[in-house]
C-alpha cells in the first residue's frame, strides 16, 4: 500500500503541474475530465482502500456483496485509480501542439453560415419526432416531477429500462446529443449577434430538452447539459472561473433534488446524494479488478467493430453488476466505469494504459479544436468534444463515440444542419445574410 500511496501522490503532483502549465485552450477539456474523474472515481476508490471506510460503505449499500474481495492491497489497484492523472495528463500536454494543425483542418469542413430558420426547422423536426415516439409508446405523460413517480426507485428504474428498450437509439440520440448540439449553436449565435430570435430559439430548445430528460426519468443529463452550457459560457467569456464553480455548485444541488424525486423517501436522501456521487461509480472499480480475470476471462478488445461481429460478446458492465448485486433481479443492472477501467475488463493493464493514453490524445485534440472554434458549427463541435471528455470519465472508450450519447450523433447533427442551411439558402436566399457572411475580414495593420 505504501508504493500505491506514493504513486498517488506523484500522479496528483503531475496532474497539478500539467493543469498549471497547460495552454489556455487545453484547460477546459482537461479540467472537465479530471474534475469528474476525481469526484466520481478517485476520491471514493481511494477511500475504499481503507478498512474503516469499507465498513461504512457496506452499510450504506445494502445488498452489495463485497465480502469475497480483497482490495487496496496491490499496486495494480492504485495504478488503475490514479493512473489517468499521470498518463492521460502527460499525453494531453505532450500532444496538444502536434494536433493543432489536424484540428484546424477538420474544422475547415464545418465553416458554414448558420441561420435561425434551418436551425429551428431541424430542431423542431427532432422535437416532433421525440414527442411522436413518446406518445406512440404511451410515455408522453411520464415525468420525474409526477407524483406517481416520486420516490419509487425500483419502479422508476424498471420503467426507465423499458423506455430504453422501446423508444430506440434514435430517440435517445436526439435528446442526448442532437438537440444539445443545436442548442449550443443557438446560444453561440445569441451571444455573438445579440439577436432576440436566437435567444428565443435557445430558450425553446432548452425547454424541450428539460422536458425530454424529465420524461425519460434521467437526472444526470440535466447536469450534463448544464455542463455543456457552462463550458460554452466560459469560452464565450460570459463567466469566469468563479462563475463556473458557482454553476457546478448549482448543478450539484439540482442533481440532489432530482435524485430525491427519483428515489427519495425523506429529506435525508438529498443529503445522501453527495455520498452517492463520491462512491457510486468508485464502488465499481474494485469489482472490475476482482472479477477480471480471476472470475471471468477478459472479454476481448472493443475496437468499434461490433457491427461486424468482431469484439466482446459479453457486456462487462453487466457482468460486474451481477457480481456486485447478486440478489437484485428486478432489472438487469450495469456497472459503469471510466474508459480505462472498462478497457481493463477487455485486455488487462496493458490495454488500460493504452486507453489512458488515447484519452489524453482526445483531450489534446479537444483543446486544439477550441482554438479553431470561431464559427457556430465548429464551436458546437468543440462543446460536444468537451462532453466526450466527461463521458470518458464515466463510460467506455468506444461507447462515447458510437452509442446514443456518442459523438458521432453530434457530428451527424452538424452535417444535417449544413445540408438544411444550403437547401434553404437556395430556396429562400437572403441578400442581407449573404452580405454579412461574405464580408472580407479587415486587413492586418
Amino acid at each position: 500500500m505504501i508504493a500505491g500511496i506514493c504513486f498517488a501522490v506523484l500522479s496528483l503532483a503531475v496532474a497539478v503541474w500539467v493543469v498549471w502549465t497547460s495552454p489556455r485552450p487545453l484547460l477546459a477539456p482537461l479540467i472537465v475530465y479530471l474534475g469528474f474523474y476525481l469526484a466520481t472515481s478517485v476520491v471514493g476508490a481511494t477511500a475504499l482502500a481503507f478498512r474503516d471506510i469499507r465498513l461504512l460503505w457496506s452499510l450504506m449499500y445494502p445488498g452489495l456483496d463485497e465480502r469475497w474481495m480483497d482490495f487496496g492491497n496491490t499496486f495494480g489497484y492504485w495504478f488503475m485509480v490514479w493512473g489517468p492523472l499521470l498518463v492521460s495528463t502527460l499525453v494531453a500536454r505532450a500532444s496538444y501542439a502536434a494536433l493543432r494543425r489536424a484540428a484546424f483542418r477538420v474544422s475547415g469542413y464545418f465553416r458554414e453560415r448558420v441561420d435561425i430558420l434551418p436551425t429551428m426547422l431541424v430542431g423542431g423536426a427532432m422535437c416532433a419526432y421525440c414527442v411522436f415516439i413518446l406518445a406512440q409508446h404511451g410515455y408522453l405523460g411520464t415525468s420525474l416531477l409526477s407524483s406517481e413517480n416520486t420516490g419509487l426507485y425500483k419502479l422508476n428504474i424498471q420503467q426507465r429500462a423499458a423506455m430504453f428498450r422501446e423508444l430506440g437509439t434514435l430517440y435517445f440520440a436526439a435528446i442526448y446529443t442532437c438537440l444539445p448540439a443545436l442548442a449550443v449553436i443557438a446560444f453561440y449565435q445569441a451571444v455573438r449577434r445579440r439577436d432576440y430570435h436566437w435567444w428565443l430559439g435557445f430558450a425553446l430548445l432548452s425547454a424541450a430538452l428539460v422536458f425530454f430528460y424529465l420524461s425519460a426519468l434521467t437526472k444526470s443529463n440535466v447536469l450534463i447539459y448544464g455542463l455543456e452550457l457552462t463550458v460554452a459560457a466560459q469560452a464565450l467569456r460570459l463567466i469566469r472561473i468563479r462563475g463556473a464553480l458557482a454553476a457546478a455548485g448549482a448543478g450539484t444541488l439540482i442533481l440532489s433534488a432530482l435524485s430525491y424525486l427519483l428515489a427519495g423517501t425523506s429529506p435525508l436522501d438529498v443529503l445522501l446524494s453527495g455520498y452517492n456521487i463520491v462512491f457510486r461509480e468508485a464502488s465499481d472499480i474494485p469489482f472490475y479488478l476482482a472479477v477480471f480475470p480471476s472470475q471471468i476471462p477478459f472479454v476481448g478488445l472493443d475496437l468499434g467493430l461490433g457491427g461486424f461481429g468482431i469484439g466482446p460478446t459479453v457486456p462487462a458492465n453487466e457482468v460486474v453488476s451481477n457480481f456486485m448485486w447478486p440478489k437484485e433481479h428486478y432489472v438487469q443492472g450495469a456497472a459503469p466505469a471510466a474508459a480505462h477501467v472498462m478497457a481493463y475488463a477487455e485486455g488487462g493493464f496493458i490495454w488500460a494504459t493504452i486507453t489512458m493514453a488515447l484519452v489524453g490524445v482526445w483531450i489534446a485534440f479537444t483543446g486544439a479544436l477550441r482554438s479553431a472554434a470561431t464559427n457556430p458549427l465548429v464551436f458546437s463541435g468543440y462543446i460536444g468534444a468537451v462532453a466526450v471528455c466527461y463521458y470518458l470519465s464515466q463510460a467506455g472508450l468506444v461507447g462515447v463515440f458510437v452509442v446514443a450519447y456518442g459523438y458521432r450523433w453530434w457530428l451527424a447533427t452538424l452535417i444535417l444542419l449544413i445540408f438544411a442551411q444550403r437547401f434553404l439558402a437556395r430556396a429562400v436566399p437572403s441578400e442581407t445574410e449573404e452580405r454579412v457572411w461574405t464580408k472580407p475580414p479587415p486587413a492586418n495593420i
